[in-house]
Order: C-alpha cells, then sequence, then structure tokens
C-alpha cells in the first residue's frame, strides 16, 4: 500500500511541476505581451477617423479605433508591423518592436480617388473646414449620444435653426434656417449624401421624404457662400445628411429600440471593406404610436451602397434606396380650448398618409493626372404618396354633440362630458354631410433625374496650392398633382378627381469656384448659372374640351435664367481663421408662385395671351465671422454676423402673398462653443453651447391672407387688436366689405369699429413707406439657444442638454393674441429637457454592445409648437416626454 501510495505521489509531483512551468510561461507571455496605442486622423484637416482598422501584417490581428480615433492593441511579437486601413485612403505602415507602447498620431492620405460621399469625419470641431462660409456638422459622436427619435430633434441645436413643431417625428421636417419659411422646409435645400433628396427640388420642394434618422452618421448644415455649389434653393441653407458608411472589417450590427407609447425601431445592416471594395446593406423599421391620437407611424428604410477603388486613377460608389410609410397623419390639431383641455386629443382616426420612394445614386470618378479628376454622377428617383384626410369644421364646444351626433361624439369627443364652455370654445371636428363625415386625397407622383460632372484642378501659384473646381448638371423632373372627393364615408380610398395638374421641368446649371490662396490669404470667387424650362397643364380642363388637337395643348411655360455670384475672403490666424462672404442665393419659382405674371411689382395670374414671367425670389446674403480654437484647443467653435435681405419675395407663409413683391432683412448672431473642462484619469467633462439671436424685418410689399377674413374664427382679443392695428396706421391697410349683393368694395372710412369687422371680406396690408415699419417674419424667434454637459468615464458617457426658444409670431400680420380657433396669434416661448447615458462594453472578443437610455423632454413641459396649417389645423403641441431604450449590437 505504501509502495502505491509512494508512486501516486511521484506522479503528483511531476504534473504539479508540469503546472508551474507552464503558469510560469503563461506570466512570461503575460509580462511580454504589451500594448501599443495611438490616434489615426486625416491628414488634410487633422479630425480623428471613426473605425480606422489598425492590424499586424504577421498574423492579421488588431482592433479599430474608436469614436475618438484612438487605438490600443496588443503585441505579442518581438517586432511587427502595423497595416493601418481606412476606406477611401492610402494604406499606412508603421513597424514597431518590442520598446514600441505609443506610435502618436497617424495622418492618412486621402486617395486621390476618394469621393465626398464616403468621407465622414469624427471630428469634435463643429464645422467642416473645407467649407467656404459658415457651416455647422453634428458629429457621429454626437448623434450617437442623442439616439434621436428624428433628424428635427438633432438639427434644433444647430444655431440659425427654428425647428416649426408638426406631429413630433418628422417624417415631413419643418425646418427654417435664417427666418425661411419653415412649412415642409421648403426654402430650405435638402440633400442625402450630396445629393438633393425632396421629390421634387425645383416645382415642388416640400420634405414629404426624409432620411430615417437611425441610419445617419453625420449631418452637415451650410449657410456661406459655397452654398453656390449647389441649388436650386440656395438663399437661406442647406442641410445634408450623411448616411453610414461600410466599416473597415466585416460587421453585423443589430439595434433594437423601444420607448413609451409603443416606440419601436429596428435596425439590420451587414458590411464590410475587402481589398479595395467597401459595401453595406441596411434596414430599418420603425412603428410609433405618436405623441397624439391617431398619430401613428409605420416605416420601412431598405438601402444598400458599394464603393470600388477600381485602379489609381478610377472609383465608382453606388447607392440604391427604397422607403416606404403608411401613417395616420393629419394636417388638423387642435383649438386653444382643446389643446387646454386635452392635448393629446386627435380625432381624426382616418387620415392615413402612404408614401413609398425609391432612389439612386452612381459616381464615376477618374483621375487622368495626379492634379485633375472628372467626377460623374447619375441620380433618380420616384416618389408617390397618398395623403386621405377628412374634411373639417370648427364648431362651438357647446354643439359639437348636437353637430356630430351621439355616436361620433362618444367615440370621439367624450372628453368634453361634464366640461363649461364659453362663447370663444371652438373643437375642430369631422365636417358632417348628410349624416356622413367626408374625406378628400391629395395624390402626388414625381420623377427626378438627373447627370452631374465636377471637374477639379488642383495647380500652383504664388507658391502655393489653388484649386479650380468646374461643375454642369443638367436635371429633369415631372410632378402630377390630383386631388380627389370621397362623400361616402371618412374610410372611403377612392373619390372624384377635382383637380388634375401636370408638371414638367428641366434645368441646366453649374458653376465655376477657384479657391486662390496667397500665404495666409484666401479668396474664393464663384459664380453659378441657373437655366429653367418648365410648364403646367391643366388636364382635367383640357379635356373638357373635345376640340384640343395633341397633347402639347394647354402647355403654360415658365422659362428663366439667373446667374449668382459669391466671393469669399478669409485670413488664418493663430486660433483658425477669420472670414467674410457675400453671395446672391434664389428660391426656384414653383408650383405654387412659378406661374404667374409680375408687372411693376404686381403679381396676378396670367390673363389669354399673357406670357408668364415671375422670377425666382433673390437674396443678397452677408456675413463675417471665425472659427478654431483657443487655449491650446481645449475651447472649439465658430461665431458669425449675418445679414440678409431678399426680394421677389412672394410666398410668405400659408395662404399668405405678396401681391405686390416684398422685401425682407433678417439678421442676427450665431454662436457655437465647445470646451473641454476636464479631462484627467480617463474623466472628461465637455460643455457645448449654441446661441443664435436673430431679427427680421418686412421692409416693403403688400400681403394678403386669404385666411384672416375666410376661415379664422377670431376672438374678441383678436378682433380688438386687428381694429386697433389699423386705427393706429389706417394708411397701412387696404380693407374691403361686402356690399350686400355677393361682391366687396373698398372701405374708405378713417377709423374702423366692430361693426365694420363683421363685414371685412379682405385685408391688403402694405409694409414699408407709410405702412408697418417694424414687422416681423414669422417663426423667426430672437433668441434660439441650447446648451448641454457630457461626461465620458472609459466606457460609460451620460450628458444632459436644454433648449430654449423664445416667442414668436406665426403670421405677417404679428398678432400677439390667439384667434379662437387657434390659427392666429403669438406663440409663447418654451424649454425642452434632454439627458442620456451609454455603456459600451464587450463580450468575448467580437461582441460589441452599447446599452442606452435617452430622455426627451423630461420635464414633459408641453408647448404650443405651431400654427403650421393656420386655419386647417389650428395648434400642434410640443414638448411630450419620450423615454427610450436600446441596445447596439456588432459583430
Amino acid at each position: 500500500m505504501s509502495v502505491v501510495l509512494k508512486k501516486i505521489a511521484i506522479e503528483m509531483k511531476k504534473k504539479l511541476v508540469v503546472l508551474v512551468i507552464a503558469l510560469l510561461a503563461m506570466t512570461n507571455i503575460s509580462y511580454s505581451q504589451k500594448s501599443v496605442s495611438g490616434k489615426v486622423v486625416d491628414k488634410a484637416d487633422g479630425q480623428p477617423l471613426i473605425g480606422a482598422l489598425i492590424q499586424f501584417q504577421s498574423n492579421g490581428t488588431g482592433t479599430t479605433t474608436d469614436d475618438l480615433g484612438k487605438f490600443e492593441v496588443q503585441n505579442t511579437n518581438a517586432s511587427d508591423v502595423l497595416l493601418i486601413k481606412y476606406l477611401g485612403y492610402e494604406n499606412q505602415r508603421v513597424e514597431i518592436n518590442e520598446n514600441t507602447s505609443e506610435i502618436g498620431v497617424v495622418e492618412m492620405v486621402r486617395s486621390k480617388t476618394t469621393l465626398n460621399e464616403v468621407v465622414v469625419s469624427a471630428s469634435p470641431n463643429n464645422y467642416k473646414k473645407t467649407f467656404k462660409g459658415s457651416n455647422f456638422r453634428l458629429s457621429p459622436v454626437a448623434l450617437k449620444n442623442i439616439n434621436p427619435l428624428s433628424t428635427e430633434e438633432v438639427l434644433r441645436n444647430v444655431p440659425g435653426v427654428n425647428i416649426i413643431g408638426d406631429m413630433g417625428l418628422s417624417n415631413r421636417p419643418n425646418i427654417s434656417i435664417r427666418g425661411s419659411w419653415g412649412r415642409r422646409s421648403k426654402k430650405v435645400l435638402l440633400l442625402e449624401d450630396g445629393t438633393p433628396s425632396a421629390p421634387a427640388p425645383y416645382i415642388a420642394p416640400g420634405a414629404y421624404y426624409n432620411p430615417v434618422s437611425d441610419r445617419l452618421t453625420s449631418i452637415e448644415v451650410y449657410k456661406g457662400a459655397d452654398m453656390l455649389r449647389f441649388g436650386p434653393n440656395n438663399m437661406y441653407g442647406a442641410v445634408n445628411y450623411i448616411t453610414a458608411l461600410p466599416p473597415q472589417k466585416p460587421e453585423l450590427r443589430v439595434k433594437l429600440v423601444g420607448g413609451q407609447r409603443n416606440y419601436q425601431t429596428g435596425l439590420l445592416s451587414y458590411g464590410g471593406t475587402w481589398n479595395n471594395l467597401g459595401a453595406l446593406v441596411e434596414g430599418v423599421f420603425k412603428k410609433f404610436d405618436g405623441f397624439t391620437n391617431n398619430s401613428s407611424v409605420d416605416l420601412l428604410n431598405l438601402n444598400a451602397k458599394i464603393f470600388a477603388k477600381l485602379s489609381d486613377k478610377q472609383s465608382l460608389y453606388f447607392k440604391i434606396s427604397g422607403q416606404s410609410e403608411d401613417n395616420q397623419a393629419s394636417l388638423s390639431s387642435q383649438s386653444p380650448f382643446t389643446y387646454d383641455t386635452d392635448p393629446v386629443q386627435n380625432p381624426f382616426d382616418a387620415d392615413q398618409f402612404t408614401m413609398r420612394r425609391y432612389g439612386v445614386d452612381i459616381i464615376h470618378k477618374w483621375l487622368p493626372k495626379r492634379n485633375l479628376s472628372f467626377t460623374s454622377k447619375i441620380y433618380a428617383s420616384d416618389f408617390e404618396r397618398d395623403w386621405w384626410r377628412q374634411v373639417t369644421d370648427k364648431v362651438k364646444a357647446s354643439e359639437v354633440r348636437d353637430y356630430v351626433g351621439e355616436s361620433i361624439f362618444d367615440d370621439r369627443y367624450s372628453y368634453l362630458k361634464g366640461k363649461n364652455f364659453d362663447g370663444e370654445d371652438y373643437v375642430i371636428v369631422g365636417r358632417i354631410l348628410n349624416g356622413r363625415e367626408s374625406t378628400t386625397d391629395s395624390r402626388w407622383t414625381y420623377t427626378v433625374a438627373g447627370f452631374k460632372e465636377t471637374f477639379d484642378f488642383d495647380w500652383k501659384a504664388f507658391g502655393e496650392e489653388q484649386y479650380l473646381e468646374m461643375s454642369f448638371n443638367f436635371h429633369r423632373e415631372t410632378f402630377k398633382d390630383r386631388f380627389l372627393v370621397a362623400d361616402s364615408s371618412r374610410w372611403a380610398r377612392s373619390g372624384k378627381t377635382t383637380k388634375d395638374l401636370w408638371y414638367q421641368l428641366w434645368s441646366a446649371n453649374g458653376f465655376i469656384r477657384n479657391e486662390f490662396n496667397i500665404s495666409k490669404w484666401g479668396i474664393t470667387p464663384i459664380i453659378r448659372l441657373e437655366h429653367v424650362n418648365m410648364y403646367r397643364q391643366d388636364l382635367k380642363s383640357l379635356a373638357q374640351n373635345p376640340n384640343i388637337t395633341s397633347t402639347e395643348e394647354g402647355k403654360e411655360p415658365n422659362i428663366y435664367t439667373q446667374f449668382l455670384p459669391g466671393l469669399t475672403v478669409d485670413y488664418t490666424i493663430n486660433s483658425g481663421e477669420i472670414y467674410g462672404s457675400i453671395y446672391q442665393g434664389m428660391i426656384a419659382p414653383s408650383k405654387v408662385f412659378g406661374f404667374l405674371v409680375e408687372k411693376d411689382g404686381i403679381v396676378t395670374n396670367p390673363l389669354a395671351g399673357q406670357s408668364i414671367n415671375i422670377d425666382p425670389e433673390l437674396s443678397w446674403n452677408r456675413e463675417v465671422g471665425w472659427r478654431g480654437s483657443l487655449l491650446k484647443k481645449r475651447i472649439d467653435g465658430q461665431l458669425a454676423f449675418f445679414n440678409n435681405t431678399s426680394k421677389n419675395f412672394y410666398a410668405g407663409g400659408r395662404n399668405e402673398v405678396f401681391e405686390e413683391l416684398g422685401e425682407i432683412n433678417v439678421q442676427g448672431i450665431e454662436v457655437a462653443i465647445g470646451a473641454e473642462i476636464f479631462n484627467k484619469n480617463q474623466h472628461s467633462i465637455r460643455f457645448f453651447g449654441n446661441v443664435n439671436v436673430m431679427k427680421s424685418t418686412v421692409l416693403k410689399g403688400e400681403l394678403v391672407d386669404s385666411d384672416l377674413f375666410s376661415q379664422v374664427i377670431h376672438s374678441n382679443a383678436t378682433q380688438n387688436e386687428y381694429i386697433e392695428k389699423v386705427n393706429a396706421n389706417r394708411n397701412a391697410f387696404d380693407i374691403y366689405v361686402s356690399d350686400g349683393s355677393g361682391g366687396e368694395v373698398l372701405l374708405t372710412d378713417e377709423t374702423i369699429d366692430q361693426t365694420d369687422f363683421q363685414n371685412i371680406t379682405k385685408s391688403v396690408i402694405q409694409f414699408g413707406g407709410d405702412g408697418f415699419q417694424n414687422s416681423e417674419v414669422p417663426y423667426t424667434p430672437n433668441w434660439n439657444t441650447t446648451i448641454g454637459l457630457n461626461y465620458n468615464y472609459q466606457n460609460l458617457s451620460c450628458g444632459v442638454s436644454g433648449n430654449y426658444v423664445s416667442d414668436q409670431f406665426t403670421e405677417f400680420h404679428n398678432f400677439n393674441n390667439e384667434s379662437a380657433d387657434g390659427a392666429i396669434g403669438k406663440l409663447p416661448a418654451y424649454h425642452s429637457i434632454d439627458a442620456f447615458v451609454n455603456y459600451s462594453f464587450i463580450i468575448g472578443k467580437k461582441l460589441n454592445l452599447r446599452a442606452f437610455i435617452n430622455g426627451k423632454n423630461i420635464t414633459n413641459d408641453i408647448y404650443k409648437a405651431s400654427r403650421l396649417n393656420r386655419a386647417t389645423s389650428g395648434v400642434f403641441g410640443g414638448g411630450f416626454r419620450q423615454i427610450i431604450y436600446g441596445i447596439n449590437i456588432e459583430i
């Protein structure tokens, strides 16, 4: 027995020795392992590159750079070579040895064949250095922290931008830049990866399509003279949505989000870079019950993109996308009474917005020489929408039950039970005719296609590099505008056609730009040419004429040519650069005012034989500013003063038009700043703040508000305010009253009273001269401010931000008081507070996860966001609290 035990003891000793040797070997290996760290940036502007691939040449293992362009990788070899790769850049090689722990900053050189569409900077700077004039950029880090429900949520943080609140999810965004009319962003140029994204940028620029915020990597807002690179609507500013790039290594990504009100988002994507080919396929599904009753969203977006470096002289980019929506969306909202009673009420359960859009971009770049390139782009989109909406009426709250009937009242207006009403309490309801509610459909179909050729040439003079850029674009679009009426049921989805208009347009446009560099000075002149040929046909009217002889009959043409010059001068200083720019921008005549006649400043519909001659709205935009960094780059930001004066101003708001073309001035100061307050031992605190101070004035023009005395239900307060306005400046108003037999006559009394008010049929207001002198432009708040703090520690990031918007007028008459139906009146100031927490962690070697929770408008201070559709809609509420949570998985 003792012999057996002795043998067992000997075997255990042998195994223990082997185990000790193994542990020592492992310990030795662990001691020999060293980490190598560094940072990867763009050599041209020093901006960090997110997701650059860091690989050891010997075995192919490695990592990718983080949100700040930094990396850390374990080295097990005595010597090796780090290969650094990033899509669209030349590869870099860095030799390391056993003593290498820090390789510093690696500057990646952008490949000559790289396209702007595949470069996204991760810079913490809030501007794009290569854009001449003021601009603002929202980085991938900012978008990741915000986890936005919509693009409007992000854009409200940009100085100079005002969001006109709608139903809350911005599928149809309402963006105002530097005082532009914000409804459907009609006077702002929206781009997706540099291509116009509106269904018909010239004829019908309303934003009835908007990229899903979940698939955006960055957003850039342009406002300076380089706006003339883009068109047609370059008067106020542009928003460029930049979508996700193919990752540097093959990666599967899943993002799942949930939240209040049945908010659901799912994103699934797969992509990677294989040698000189990058590809990404992505799908996004979004569902939301909405902030108010009957305002749900159901959306699906699919897209794919490929970037291929074909050779050292050629590259090819291809992107295809499709989006469909089936939403409950309404143009109607609430009266002041229903808003105060219950701001989530919306009785229009039969309103339905459906759309589908397909788009494609193909870009080829060729370099016959290192300093010469030709970039060819083909783009096209096809868009169709139906918007079925209930016909509405405005009824006194005390009469709603009798008007709609007991069944409808119990179903959709029961919140009124037990309430007390006064004579100015109104409710917007579905119109009842012959015992039924009716519905109408606005059915729009668009096609857009174009070809753009861009020539870039780098040349030397004055001992410096100079940059010449020329571009030519041939663009074509069609638009079919039909309106249907169904009076059988509010659920009907077919009806009688009451309008059928056909629009077609082609444009030849382009620009020439040269960036002259002389020592610290930069001088960049630019000139843009727009030649437009468009026509309109009233197909329904033509169909009533049996004597028409061809499909060409009845065409109403409008042909115009416009030159737009611009100039930017900048000077480099130690803290950055100072600059000044001036340019002439334009708003293309759309279907709203593109087929009118103007004579001596007076606008009318064309008579028989008259030629349509309406010109674009034009503006001179001037700005001076600074951008850069201070205190050893602990503070970065920009400051700009702008002064824009526009003329030929016709469409000023929904059913507000200048019959005598207007002139408007908007000026202001924009400040955007970021500051590193603390950065030590992996703890960092960063402050950011954006401030916009703006003043607007209507300088001249003669305006008719066709709703003011036809649809608006005035309160005693708005009646008295209007009478006081008229009597205080009688020369500013031409007032027409009923003649008692269906006509109207000009009222010549020196003053008016309540009796006159009841008979007014039309009011024409004169600005400038003896008219109004200090009228403000609608939706141009004097103050718009965002401030916030972000804290980061290792894998944790969190932050809080607040947004404040001062009070703002909603129509050119500048009513302070609110009408009984909510169509007119000043919007009170409002604020909102948001917060977020993100935590990133790794499971195993390949599973990267980021969990997050975001609180939107966490104080739940509901505010009046807009009177977007005025007499049709009344008041739209905003500021509803929304909590979302989710996880982002990358494999």
